[in-house]
């Protein structure tokens, strides 16, 4: 496996958090959410809301906080998004320019049916979010992911969740095995 961040990418709801901590058990390497290293930082806190005050800020922050990751670990899972909700659940892309920023050495986009994202936040947020609004944010993560893997030359696997003990066997044959 070479050295670097395993981004693991995917919409809310997909079962990013729960895919990396149990890979990372499966592998012996550590994870962390975008997110909780943004808010280590800056104190905001994103639970259920999932709204962003200050994108372009926040990916500067991770940008700092995973360089100085990597200096204590060389390889390591890393959850985020390539695509956002604002409170008005618009998408938002994240800046390209992020990606570039970061020593990432794979990249596995998860995905699934938007009915079942729907009911994992519902579940874990308490929230109900807008069936439409999740399928276009599905489509821009692809979209974003695919574009910005490719630009930078990165392996893409795409994983469909099964919600199952073979979506982290499926995924560590990739992240040990795979380009």
């Amino acid at each position: 496996m070479r050295d670097g961040i395993i981004f693991v990418a995917g919409i809310y709801g997909v079962g990013k958090s729960t895919l990396c901590e149990r890979l990372s058990i499966s592998i012996g390497i550590p994870c962390f959410s975008a997110g909780d290293l943004i808010s280590a930082i800056n104190g905001e806190i994103y639970g259920r809301n999932k709204t962003v005050v200050n994108k372009e800020k926040n990916q500067d922050i991770l940008v700092t906080a995973v360089n100085e990751r990597l200096q204590k670990d060389k390889t390591f899972i890393l959850a985020g998004h390539f695509c956002i909700f604002d409170k008005s659940f618009n998408v938002e892309r994240l800046p390209e320019s992020v990606f570039s920023l970061m020593s990432i050495s794979k990249v596995v986009l998860l995905e699934s049916d938007v009915t079942k994202v729907c009911e994992n936040l519902r579940y874990r947020d308490s929230r109900c979010y807008p069936l439409d609004a999740l399928k276009s944010l599905k489509r821009c993560e692809k979209m974003q992911c695919e574009k910005i893997t490719e630009q930078l030359g990165l392996p893409l696997y795409t994983h469909q969740m099964l919600f199952d003990d073979s979506d982290v066997q499926q995924v560590r044959e990739y992240v040990l095995g795979g380009k």
